[in-house]
């Protein structure tokens, strides 16, 4: 039985951010593994394909893909994978449907990726106006843009209402439950000094045994994951906020600008102020 679409107010439900990616910026700039507090984001991929993660998973996704990213959920694209794809992403605060947390438009035990098919072009639609009229900071825009940002809302969550979720076996839950507890600790703890002796104890788990597991499960070492949910963050920080550089480095536990102007470029490929430039440039 389908469920109902919820009941959406216009005040509870709003664009907080509209972005876009081209294919070439982000086949030289990954933006790795990072999460928003409270905010739910829709990335529509307009053109190529890559890969990205979404909490413990990662996923292949294409053109006419719509990947849901709930609230305080680790996300980014895929580390060590060639990427070329053209993105929108719609940032929305406000979304609270009944039976699931704050800003989650869908349980996180479900497939986060969408085949838009036959809905591919309205929501390609829809993302290009969002970013066009979000952009030129309008006053009288405002209204337009909350409409179409519920209107698009309320499509995906139609779609996802019909998605037929794949049963899992017990080790699958197992190793996952086991994963997401371990990413949840360094969610938590990833700006302090974290070692595999720590992990393993507070697991009561063999350092080989962890390691394996989560290198299987999510494609990175766990302090490979640390390294990139710095980095990730350190890209949110930069992109959405005016924080000084030196404030991020010390808030994300690099210990130095020289250390995080350098792993910055190691894996981003820019400088932080270059980074924060180019958002800067693309939103004036």
């Amino acid at each position: 039985m389908k469920q109902p679409l919820p009941k959406i107010n216009l005040d509870d439900i709003y664009p907080s951010g509209v972005f876009f990616v081209d294919k070439d910026y982000s086949r030289k700039h990954t933006h790795l593994l990072h999460k928003h507090q409270g905010i739910l984001e829709l990335l529509y991929v307009a053109q190529g394909e890559g890969r990205y993660s979404v909490g413990n998973r990662e996923y292949a996704v294409h053109a006419g893909d719509l990947v849901i990213c709930n609230a305080d959920t680790i996300h980014g694209e895929a580390p060590f994978q060639e990427h070329s794809i053209q993105t929108y992403c719609l940032a929305l605060s406000g979304v609270n449907l009944k039976n699931l947390p704050k800003g989650y438009l869908i349980d996180k035990a479900k497939k986060p990726v969408l085949t838009l098919s036959e809905y591919d072009n309205l929501v390609a639609e829809i993302m290009v106006n969002l970013y066009l009229l979000y952009n030129q900071k309008k006053d009288n825009n405002l209204l337009l843009c909350r409409h179409l940002a519920v209107s698009l809302f309320l499509l995906v969550y139609k779609l996802v209402t019909e998605h037929n979720e794949q049963s899992k076996s017990v080790i699958e839950q197992k190793n996952e439950d086991m994963v997401r507890k371990l990413t949840n600790y360094l969610d938590e703890n990833y700006t302090e000094n974290i070692t595999l002796e720590k992990i393993s104890k507070i697991m009561h788990i063999s350092i080989s045994h962890i390691s394996h597991l989560f290198k299987r499960e999510t494609g990175l070492s766990p302090m490979q994951y640390v390294i990139h949910r710095r980095i990730g963050q350190a890209q949110s920080l930069l992109a959405e906020t005016n924080i000084p550089i030196k404030q991020i480095e010390e808030q994300l536990g690099f210990g130095s600008s020289c250390h995080l102007t350098s792993m910055f470029k190691k894996y981003v490929g820019i400088s932080p102020r270059e980074y924060r430039k180019y958002f800067a440039d693309k939103n004036k």
